[in-house]
């Protein structure tokens, strides 16, 4: 492990610990100070039907996102938030642009970059949007831009998708069929496509290297 990846480790944890420390700290002198604390009989139930619905969801993000973000970035991006609409298109353009590898130091140090640099223009989008909610409200409500809004997420995916589709033809395809036919025909969870897609892309596509069918 390099003094970089070393670094981005320390810092990481000391930043998470300090900000699950702040996120619980309003609830926990609230309830000091009031004297009300959460019924658990009560809210277990909801806690425990959360854990079953996203642990597939946190697996497959933990397999897939730490290769392309590195660690700096993922740790700043499960910090900041908002991972798959805004980190990971950020990172994987920044690295794009710059004509680095992703996995490499250099391509973890440009992530970071990217994430920070994100993190901050959305604090600063998010403050101007308070301002300006008001005013501007019946102008998003609009029908005309309702569909724009129902849709930001898969043109933003759409664009990414297809340019590093371009790179690996072959084992997107894979990956596109394995996916679809798991949605479609056996009617498989999306979460579970999710885990399941990416273990067999990387079993198939190891197949088709040792197969002569892909050159690296």
């Amino acid at each position: 492990m390099t003094d970089f990846e070393k670094k981005m480790h320390h810092d990481g944890r000391l930043y998470g610990w300090i900000t699950l420390a702040a996120i619980c700290a309003f609830p926990v002198f609230a309830s000091i100070q009031f004297g009300i604390w959460p019924d658990w009989g009560i809210i277990w139930p909801g806690i425990l039907t959360m854990i079953i619905m996203m642990e597939s969801y946190v697996l497959s993000e933990m397999i897939a996102f730490p290769p392309i973000l590195g660690p700096g970035s993922l740790y700043l991006t499960y910090i900041t938030g908002n991972l798959q609409n805004q980190k990971i298109p950020c990172a994987l353009s920044a690295m794009s642009i710059a004509g680095i590898e992703a996995g490499s130091e250099k391509a973890n140090a440009v992530s970071v970059v990217a994430v920070a640099v994100s993190s901050i223009t959305t604090t600063i989008v998010i403050a101007l949007g308070i301002i300006l909610m008001a005013p501007l409200t019946p102008i998003l409500n609009s029908a005309v831009l309702a569909p724009a809004f129902n849709n930001v997420v898969p043109a933003i995916f759409g664009a990414l998708a297809g340019l590093w589709m371009l790179k690996q033809v072959k084992v997107s395809a894979v990956a596109m069929i394995v996916c679809l036919v798991a949605i479609l025909v056996l009617k498989i969870n999306l979460q579970w496509v999710l885990l399941g897609g990416i273990a067999v892309t990387v079993v198939l596509s190891r197949i088709m290297y040792k197969s002569g069918l892909l050159k690296n």
